[in-house]
């Protein structure tokens, strides 16, 4: 199902908001988005919902329709489809902007970049921008050590087995230009679609820009075993990939 209110303003930007029982904190994280964006975007923002049972499409479809302002606000409620990667490309599919901004709606990623990360996209400086914890400025804010160390591992490992240049390559938080990866086809799998992005869009200019990430004061996180099992499978078909394309 798709809900959405419509607006006059042609869209440039979409943020994508994927979500997964987080009623608790979804409207507050969009009052955020709104206060953080210049009314001369037309932007719009989608929230793909993966069937929470907590009710999380009623709350954003109460809010839509109780929403003013010039943002476009839809819902995208996935039934019998769960995954952050695959509900991205989902909301890439959707997104009507012309750029795409990808971020976790529990105020681990800080709104107030948004209009930064979309300025250097539209300025046509670079074609992707990342949020990344791994270089000057950046940093994990009260993370527990042993999600520090498996986030360090998975950003470091595509450096070396992947050749890639980038310090947060597994960053949650990031834009695209659209037409970057719009003839792309993805596997999807877990939680990382950045990583698949950037394996295949080599040579794409980049700019990583530093965020303090916050741990998730309300709701439970989706850390489990399960995140890292499917981070190394998406690995070694990104290292199938790399042989048969380089």
């Amino acid at each position: 199902m798709i809900g959405e209110n419509t607006k006059n303003q042609a869209i440039d930007l979409t943020i994508l908001l994927p979500t997964y029982n987080e009623s608790s904190t979804i409207e507050k994280i969009l009052d955020a988005i709104k206060t953080s964006i210049p009314t001369n975007i037309g932007t719009e923002i989608i929230v793909i919902d993966d069937d929470s049972p907590d009710g999380t499409s009623n709350t954003v479809n109460s809010y839509i329709q109780k929403s003013k302002g010039n943002i476009c606000f839809r819902i995208h409620t996935r039934k019998n489809k769960r995954g952050l990667a695959s509900a991205i490309i989902d909301g890439i599919t959707l997104a009507q902007g012309k750029f795409v901004l990808v971020m976790d709606s529990d105020f681990s990623h800080p709104p107030q970049m948004i209009q930064t990360m979309y300025e250097k996209l539209a300025n046509n400086e670079f074609e992707i921008v990342i949020g990344s914890r791994y270089i000057s400025g950046g940093k994990f804010d009260d993370w527990p050590i042993h999600r520090k160390f498996m986030s360090r591992l998975a950003s470091t490992l595509p450096k070396f087995l992947l050749g890639l240049n980038v310090n947060d390559s597994n960053s949650g938080f990031f834009a695209i230009r659209k037409d970057l990866i719009k003839n792309l086809s993805f596997e999807a799998i877990g939680e990382k679609i950045l990583l698949e992005i950037l394996v295949k869009t080599k040579g794409s200019r980049i700019k990583e820009i530093p965020y303090i990430c916050k741990n998730r004061k309300e709701g439970s996180s989706k850390f489990s075993f399960s995140v890292i099992d499917n981070y190394f499978k998406l690995l070694r078909i990104l290292l199938a990939y790399n042989r048969k394309f380089s």
